[in-house]
């Protein structure tokens, strides 16, 4: 126990370090790099703002269906959800013929793409700052139930379809789980959804940082309370710059960037492109709360997909209605589902995903194993076209042609 508390010391002292831009020059204007990556490409990037039922301003970006006489009228736009740390950037950062958002515009369709709440994109929110604890009160249970339907009503509201394609990565398929768990009125709007490297179950999560830091929540919780951390590894004008000068191909460091990378999702056989991991940190780490942290390190805790447990039976008894929190009824998420996951990935494990697919056994589920992928190689992988991407865009050109005969 002594050895795993200095770890986490270390880690925790790690994600300070990372937030230290947030006290000197808080609020240095950032660069849009979502709409400036998607610019490059020559291509029209828009921004939205959506407003959920609990007060939170989330910025969401758009890459309109192609004006092109060769794409067809009938075609439900895409809703992208990015996963932890992440942010609508995660689809376009790797450029034309690997991003999938860029690959979904290319064959015809509209593209949405989210930001959850308090990322680098959504920091806003109807009475409360950042400055504010209450702002950082939630974890990714309320990006679930609050977010993700406020996302989809707006962008069926403003393309006037009554279903969306869906394609959440690690967190973004936790988040819709969660949505239609607790309201599984939503399923009716997603004609379907691609899971890429799920998390729900992280019994046999293998990743050694986090396996060593859940392994002394409490501790970790502590040393959070004392240093007053409720955000955690923000997205900064020194750490857009920073992660980039560190991790060019070019400089020694970068060996060590891609080491620590690997530790955290897996070591792939497929390494990534040497150009790209400076693209990527342009984006990446886009901010999260303590408590989305907290949340999946009681997942791995416990080996349950269940809700936030606030570590008292009183306080889970007047939340809940019970002393421990409950789980997330699988059984009402009624969707056609595609499930990637890699071999190599140290937070989605094979059996992890297995169970989860057991525990969907009211959807229609397809699971790909995808050979030496880890966690991040189904956004950024130069084979994830072909490997996953094209199955996506046929499966969702198969739906919307069938809709088309029916109607």
């Amino acid at each position: 126990m002594e050895s795993s508390w200095v770890f986490n010391t270390v880690i925790v002292t790690v994600i300070v370090i990372c937030g230290i831009g947030l006290i000197g020059g808080q609020r240095s204007p950032l660069i849009d790099s979502v709409c400036q990556a998607v610019q490059r490409q020559q291509l029209e990037c828009q921004v939205h703002r959506v407003e959920t039922a609990d007060g939170y301003r989330l910025s969401l970006h758009r890459i309109p269906a192609p004006r092109s006489p060769r794409c067809p009228q009938h075609l439900r736009p895409f809703v992208l959800m990015h996963g932890l740390l992440g942010s609508a950037g995660d689809f376009v950062s790797g450029g034309r013929g690997r991003s999938l958002a860029l690959e979904l515009h290319a064959r015809c369709f509209d593209v949405w793409l989210g930001n959850a709440r308090g990322t680098t994109h959504s920091r806003g929110h109807r009475t409360l700052a950042t400055s504010d604890a209450r702002f950082w009160q939630f974890s990714w249970h309320e990006i679930g139930v609050y977010d993700l339907p406020a996302i989809v009503d707006y962008v069926l509201a403003r393309t006037n379809r009554r279903q969306v394609h869906y394609v959440g990565h690690s967190q973004g398929t936790t988040v819709l789980l969660v949505l239609l768990s607790q309201r599984p009125e939503y399923n009716v709007r997603f004609a379907n959804a691609a899971l890429m490297a799920p998390v729900a179950f992280l019994q046999h999560l293998s990743s050694p940082p986090l396996r060593l830091l859940a392994s002394d929540s409490v501790g970790v919780t502590l040393l959070l309370n004392k240093l007053g951390l409720h955000e955690l590894l923000p997205a900064t004008a020194l750490t857009q710059v920073g992660g980039q000068f560190f991790c060019t191909a070019t400089r020694p460091t970068y060996a060590l960037c891609t080491l620590f990378t690997s530790l955290y999702v897996g070591f792939s056989d497929y390494p990534l492109d040497r150009n790209i991991l400076p693209r990527i940190l342009e984006n990446t780490p886009a901010g999260i709360s303590r408590g989305q942290l907290q949340h999946f390190g009681q997942l791995i805790n416990s080996g349950k997909f269940q809700q936030y447990d606030h570590r008292s039976p009183r306080l889970n008894t007047l939340r809940y209605g019970q002393a421990t929190p409950p789980s997330y009824q699988l059984a009402n998420v009624r969707l056609q589902l595609q499930i990637f996951h890699g071999n190599r990935d140290a937070l989605s494990s094979q059996a992890d995903v297995q169970r989860l697919v057991r525990e969907l056994r009211n959807s229609n589920s397809q699971m790909y194993q995808v050979p030496g992928y880890n966690h991040i190689d189904f956004l950024f992988a130069s084979s994830a076209t072909q490997m996953v991407y094209e199955r996506i865009i046929q499966q969702a050109w198969q739906l919307d042609a069938a809709a088309l005969q029916g109607s």
